[in-house]
């Protein structure tokens, strides 16, 4: 169920994105990561990672960046701005919730390595809402363009950090199958981050529409890809769940990804 929304939403997305390929193809979109070394990229989990920390951020430095160009030209749309303000709430709420806590707990038990500050404690997270709703208040075209400038390094610096420590770790800490576990409970319609089909179609077209067409193809066969997984042993689901408070409150059932994957009887 989970992958069939995943890949209705990314073929949506992208028809949608070719419709206005002309209009995509002329805008100067990020792509790519400097954090990410070669080492990385040829490590077998990078496709489990890559849409969370590379693509995404492209989308959100593009789509700001677009967003801020409208501004100069007084073409400022606030509902623009809230969407993209509400994509990024939830894809930093997953980040906070589970990713840097299901890390956090993996660190703690080996003693070796550690999150910096800013994003143990949502600092970053913090300092580019309170940005946000500054552009959000102001009435004066000029004094929002500043301030959407001083977001977009706010956001460029916060992005910068998570992708230089996060995705190093993650490769580290856990196996591919695990990563792709994790990945699953954003889509997943029984938990409460994306939890019905439109609003994964509406931020997958806007995901599509923020970054190049070479990063929206490799986006749309990870999807694929992600529902080829082999199923996962359910100590191994129970392990996830364990290190992550905001899972714990669902059934073991509730949080496996794959409608092929075993079942277990609740305790």
């Amino acid at each position: 169920m989970i992958v069939a929304v995943s890949i209705l939403a990314a073929a949506g997305a992208l028809s949608y994105s070719s419709f206005k390929l002309g209009k995509h193809s002329q805008r100067n979109l990020k792509e790519g990561c400097a954090s990410a070394t070669q080492e990385m990229m040829d490590h077998e989990s990078w496709s489990a990672i890559v849409d969370n920390y590379v693509y995404i951020h492209n989308a959100f430095r593009n789509d700001l960046q677009r967003i801020i160009t409208n501004c100069e030209h007084n073409k400022f749309n606030i509902n623009e701005l809230e969407k993209w303000k509400e994509i990024l709430e939830l894809h930093s709420r997953v980040e906070d919730e589970i990713i840097v806590v299901a890390l956090q707990a993996r660190l703690r038990r080996q003693k070796e390595d550690k999150l910096p500050n800013e994003i143990l404690n949502g600092t970053d997270h913090d300092k580019v809402t309170m940005l946000t709703d500054k552009c959000l208040d102001c009435t004066d075209n000029d004094k929002r363009l500043s301030l959407l400038k001083d977001l977009a390094i706010e956001l460029d610096n916060h992005l910068n950090r998570e992708e230089e420590v996060m995705m190093g770790l993650l490769i580290k800490y856990f196996s591919k199958r695990e990563l792709w576990a994790i990945d699953s409970f954003i889509v997943n319609p029984k938990l409460d981050y994306c939890d019905t089909k439109d609003s994964l179609i509406q931020i997958t077209k806007w995901w599509f529409s923020n970054i190049c067409i070479s990063e929206g193809r490799k986006l749309l066969v990870k999807f694929v890809r992600a529902g080829r997984q082999p199923p996962m042993p359910i100590e191994d689901w129970k392990k996830l769940q364990n290190d992550i408070p905001a899972l714990k409150k669902y059934s073991i059932n509730d949080i496996i990804d794959a409608p092929t994957q075993k079942r277990v009887n609740a305790p």
